[in-house]
C-alpha cells in the first residue's frame, strides 16, 4: 500500500519541486491551457502558481503527499473551504504580479470569480473542499491519486462532513464518482469551450 503522509512543512527545494511535479501533473488541463496557451511560459507560471497554492493550503488547510511528492492533494476545511484575498495576500500573492504575466493573473481572477460563486452556490453550508489533486505524469495510474483521496475521505467521514471539488477533465469524473461523487452541475466556462463540473461527497453512514 502507497503511505500517504499529512504535510506540515515544506523546504523551499522541496516546495519547488512540487511545484514542479504539480505543473507536469496539470499542463494538459483545458483551462490552464486556456489560461497559458504557450506550453513553456505555462509550466514556468503553473510552478510559481502551484508554490503558491500549496503555501496557502499549508496554512489554512492540510496538504498530504505520498513519500517522495510522487503525488499531492491539498484539502481545505469547514472554517477555512472558501479562498480568500486577504488569506492568498498574507500566503505570498503579491509576488506572483512580479513574477507572471499580468494577463494570465487576469484571466485566472475571472475563472476564479466563476467557480468560486458556483462553490458557495452549491455549499453554502460546513464542509470540506478539495482545492486540489494532481500526480506526476510519470506516476499515473499506479494508484497514488486513489490513496490520496481514499486516506482522507476516510478520515473526513468520521467527522460527517459532505466534500466539495471541481474538476475541467471528463476523465476524472468516473473516478471521483468511485468514491462516492455525484455530479451538481456541468456547465461551460464562460467565454470558452470548457465545461466544468461541480461534484459533492455526502459523507458514509
Amino acid at each position: 500500500m502507497i503511505e500517504i503522509r499529512k504535510i506540515l512543512h515544506l523546504p523551499v527545494d522541496k516546495l519547488k519541486t512540487a511545484g514542479i511535479i504539480l505543473s507536469k501533473a496539470f499542463s494538459q488541463d483545458p483551462i490552464f491551457s486556456y489560461l497559458i496557451p504557450d506550453t513553456k511560459h505555462r509550466l514556468k507560471t503553473l510552478n510559481l502558481y502551484f508554490q503558491h497554492v500549496i503555501k496557502y493550503g499549508l496554512r489554512y488547510g492540510e496538504v498530504y503527499s505520498s513519500p517522495n511528492l510522487e503525488g499531492i492533494s491539498i484539502w481545505l476545511p469547514p472554517k477555512n473551504s472558501s479562498h480568500t484575498r486577504w488569506k492568498a495576500i498574507k500566503t505570498g500573492a503579491l509576488v506572483l504580479p512580479l513574477k507572471v504575466k499580468w494577463k494570465y493573473l487576469t484571466l485566472q481572477n475571472k475563472l476564479y470569480k466563476f467557480t468560486d460563486n458556483l462553490h458557495k452556490k452549491f455549499v453554502p453550508y460546513p464542509h470540506w473542499y478539495l482545492s486540489l489533486i494532481g500526480v506526476g505524469p510519470i506516476h499515473q495510474g499506479k494508484g497514488f491519486g486513489q490513496q490520496l483521496l481514499s486516506t482522507t475521505i476516510n478520515r473526513i467521514d468520521l467527522e460527517y462532513k459532505p466534500i466539495y471539488l471541481e474538476t475541467n477533465k471528463e476523465k476524472n469524473i468516473e473516478i471521483f464518482k468511485r468514491f462516492g461523487f455525484r455530479i451538481l452541475q456541468k456547465v461551460i466556462v464562460p467565454g470558452t469551450e470548457i465545461f466544468h463540473w461541480s461534484l459533492l461527497r455526502n459523507p458514509s453512514k
